[in-house]
């Protein structure tokens, strides 16, 4: 999942509040949560996202990375064939492949989604938009790829990125990673002309002038003269695997893999135009002091250290605020783990804006991968052992 060197850790980095547009709802303590894992369904070859339609449907969909989308009706039977199929365009293995899908927020009526995957061409990672039939249908065909645009990644294959949602308002946000190697060589992060260690956000709904996307008006640079640069919402990451927009909000919950010492939990408004620090900083520290000058960086609300020999992880996966009904207590809890230690964790949040963390589950050796939600906000995971999850919240 990550690339390991080691670096030595300097100190002293003046950073800005955590963004004031992340609105506190009070949670109940972490502590009194504790968190397992309820399998639904089993054999999907290195499963790495999970997601539902939203659109009422009895339906979940789990990427693999090979390149494959599998259907799953009535939460644990898994259909035979492939809900959609991009092996002969992807390249696939380590940190590439098929990363994930969304669908439209009104697929019902609108049966597009979209897809990140890193190409078989040049490694680059690929946005594109497919067309079902219907709702309803089985299978997508491939055939029916529209690209919206590409991101250069000539030289590493490892820090990709590539999870997209939909945020309030329809807009598609994209994550991406530095470009890899090791310390983001090219100082991608904190580059605003380049898409790589960005969040990036487009309004996929529509086609402007020759593009088969338009900028919203509302991004933070929509007015920037370069074309990169107006696609940025936030910067200066690593590589945010996985994040999630709370439902109950629209805030950004963003998992930033760490280096060789510390993991990162970012959450932060809609307003944008946030910088993360990477590479000046790894979680709190600094990690490469001459590129901090000039910059003005947002907090992470929690940090972790990797541990002695990794004993509390090496790449987080993040996970999702808990906004379902299965389990009102744990209501606004953000959930999430680690790809290496499988220590599953919770974050609450005070009414003085304050992030308290407990461990509250343990996966094992199954290497979670991904969570996702269902469409009534049950949180659901995949691990490389092939499994999909449904997470099961109790009291302590």
């Amino acid at each position: 999942m990550r690339l390991l060197t080691v670096v030595a850790l300097a100190m002293g980095v003046l950073l800005a509040p955590v963004d004031a547009g992340a609105t506190t709802t009070a949670t109940v303590s972490p502590s009194t949560a504790s968190v397992h894992l309820g399998k639904r369904a089993g054999g999907f070859v290195d499963p790495v996202a999970v997601t539902t339609a939203r659109d009422g449907a009895t339906r979940t969909y789990v990427t693999e990375q090979r390149g494959t989308v599998r259907l799953v009706t009535n939460g644990t039977h898994v259909h035979s064939g492939f809900y959609l199929d991009l092996r002969s365009r992807v390249v696939s293995g380590g940190e590439q492949g098929l990363l994930s899908i969304v669908f439209d927020p009104k697929f019902k009526t609108h049966p597009f989604l979209w897809a990140a995957y890193t190409r078989k061409s040049d490694g680059a990672l690929q946005v594109s938009r497919f067309r079902a039939s219907s709702a309803s249908a089985t299978s997508v065909p491939a055939s029916t790829e529209v690209k919206l645009f590409a991101v250069p990644h000539p030289q590493y294959t490892n820090h990709n990125g590539g999870q997209l949602m939909f945020g309030r308002g329809g807009l598609l946000f994209i994550s991406t990673g530095d470009g890899g190697g090791a310390g983001d060589p090219f100082a991608n992060a904190e580059k605003l002309t380049s898409l790589s260690g960005k969040l990036l956000r487009v309004d996929a709904e529509h086609f402007c002038g020759q593009l088969h996307y338009c900028i919203p008006s509302s991004n933070p640079f929509a007015k920037a003269a370069n074309t990169n640069k107006r696609l940025v919402f936030d910067y200066g990451l690593r590589n945010a695997w996985r994040y999630s927009i709370d439902a109950s909000d629209g805030s950004l919950w963003i998992g930033d893999v760490g280096q060789d010492a510390f993991e990162e939990v970012d959450h932060v408004g809609i307003s944008g135009g946030k910088d993360f620090g990477w590479s000046c900083r790894e979680g709190n520290a600094t990690y490469n002091s001459s590129r901090c000058s000039g910059r003005h960086m947002t907090n992470p609300v929690h940090v972790y250290s990797h541990g002695s020999n990794d004993s509390n992880g090496c790449a987080i996966i993040g996970g999702f605020a808990y906004h379902g009904t299965a389990y009102s207590f744990a209501k606004g809890l953000y959930i999430y783990a680690d790809y290496c230690s499988g220590h599953i964790w919770a974050l609450g949040r005070t009414s003085s804006g304050g992030y308290p963390g407990a461990r509250v589950g343990q996966a094992g050796s199954i290497h979670l991968t991904g969570f996702g939600e269902s469409d009534t906000h049950e949180i659901l995971a995949v691990a490389q052992n092939g499994d999909l999850y449904r997470l099961v919240i109790t009291k302590r």
